[in-house]
């Protein structure tokens, strides 16, 4: 059926849809580059090509198109990770995590540097977020991190620290991909280079953690 012979309301709500992932994928974009404090609503309706009235339509001020933003990044992040399974083991488990979070630098490092603006601001929507959500995750994974250390397939390790170190040195590859970029001495990224640091985090990560091949 063509868009001209769609009830109204279907056809708004298909509008509705398009107008909101144009100004969230605009968002993302301009967040990042700009920066939180400095990006204003008018800019993202420039850059969106819409009145700015249009935008404040879906998003009454700045903060909640903020927030829409990070729960967006959010929501991604926790579908494109894996969960742990315990059947796997720790090394097909820690190696897939750390190459899919790899993978989240590559394809998405607005997403990544806008919640890294976040963290350092401090905004209540994501250590809220944090605080409700990843808490709870972490501690599913710490169960089977547990379970993999009776079973003697890895060394005892403190498992928030576990993560914040992978976290660390895999979105440094979106947050500070200009400092990458010097010390590789290249113009931009290839994917052999996502590629490289995979093998050497996984090496490292899976040494620390004294896993059993």
């Amino acid at each position: 059926m063509s868009e001209e012979k769609r009830p109204k309301d279907q056809l708004k709500a298909h509008i509705r849809a398009q107008n909101q992932a144009l100004i969230l994928e605009t968002s993302e974009r301009v967040f990042a580059r700009q920066g939180l404090a400095k990006t204003t609503t008018q800019m993202i309706a420039d850059e969106a090509g819409l009145p700015k009235a249009n935008v404040h339509y879906y998003y009454r001020s700045k903060k909640d198109l903020l927030e829409a933003v990070l729960e967006q990044i959010l929501r991604l992040w926790l579908d494109s990770v894996s969960e742990f399974n315990v059947e796997e083991g720790p090394k097909r488990n820690l190696t897939r995590y750390i190459s899919e979070k790899i993978d989240q630098s590559r394809t998405n490092k607005n997403a990544s540097k806008i919640f890294a603006m976040a963290l350092i601001g401090e905004e209540r929507f994501v250590l809220d977020y944090l605080r409700s959500l990843f808490v709870s995750e972490l501690q599913r994974e710490k169960d089977t991190i547990d379970t993999w250390v009776h079973q003697g397939l890895m060394a005892p390790v403190p498992t928030e620290h576990l993560f914040i170190s992978i976290w660390a040195m895999t979105q440094t590859y979106a947050d500070f991909d200009a400092q990458v970029k010097i010390l590789l001495q290249k113009e931009s990224l290839e994917k052999k280079d996502y590629e490289e640091a995979k093998q050497f985090i996984t090496r490292m990560v899976l040494a620390g953690c004294g896993v059993v091949e």
